[in-house]
């Protein structure tokens, strides 16, 4: 029922009370059982009203839940299925596909050469693109200070497969020093070349130090900064020597 036809309803109600005698006096027992009359209607009214606007959030509550369920169901089952599954739950951490895995280790090792040296004990990691290396031996001397005595050993150059003679790379030389020798070299007691400063350790087992000539790229070949980066990345690892 709408406002105002409730308004009508009302005021039909009203004038349907006894019309008060105009010729005697108005009491006031009189008054109040009018005012009294007016007040039950009026409550009526805002009762019924009250209770149509209850019933209206009640209707919209109930509206809003029937909606929620609704779109519970239709997402919760699309929202808690393993996109891997057909139909069933997903249960448990996601599975790892392990044989993947060991692709991309496998992978991994093709990405690399590893150069290994069984008579001096140790192993040259080196990139993919040096794959088809060579291995050149040649020999370093040094001279005592007394200038009586010379020492000598052996250094492998690790060359890389696009060196040709008229068009030289960057080499990878790797000086071998038995441990006496290393010692008397850190001691003093000879040198190699004019240079200043002596070789770089690049490791050594319990019969051999492998070291890094002093000055080896000064001729600045193609490649040197390659090299410097691959020395960088400490690519040799020393192994015992098995006799």
């Amino acid at each position: 029922m709408k406002d105002n036809e409730k308004f009508y309803e009302l005021e039909k109600k009203i004038r349907a009370l006894p019309e008060p005698d105009y010729d005697k006096k108005f009491t006031k027992e009189t008054q109040d059982n009018i005012h009294e009359n007016l007040l039950q209607i009026a409550r009526v009214y805002d009762k019924k009203k009250k209770r149509a606007a209850i019933m209206k959030k009640i209707s919209v509550g109930l509206a809003s839940i029937a909606a929620f369920v609704l779109i519970s169901i239709l997402t919760i089952p699309i929202i808690g299925l393993d996109s891997n599954q057909q139909g069933q739950p997903g249960k448990g951490e996601p599975t790892v596909d392990k044989n993947k895995d060991k692709e991309d280790i496998d992978q991994n090792k093709h990405e690399e050469n590893l150069y290994e040296n069984a008579e001096y004990g140790f192993s040259f990691t080196l990139p993919v693109s040096w794959e088809g290396y060579q291995i050149v031996s040649d020999s370093w001397e040094g001279i005592s200070t007394d200038q009586q005595q010379i020492e000598n050993g052996q250094i492998l150059l690790i060359r890389h497969p696009d060196w040709t003679e008229e068009k030289p790379r960057q080499d990878i030389p790797i000086m071998i020093f038995t441990l006496k020798q290393w010692s008397s070299l850190q001691n003093g007691e000879f040198h190699i070349g004019a240079a200043p400063i002596g070789p770089t350790l690049l490791g050594q087992n319990t019969e051999y130090v492998f070291a890094l000539p002093a000055r080896y790229n000064f001729a600045f070949l193609e490649g040197y900064e390659e090299v410097e980066t691959i020395i960088e990345n400490n690519p040799l690892q020393p192994k015992n020597v098995v006799k």
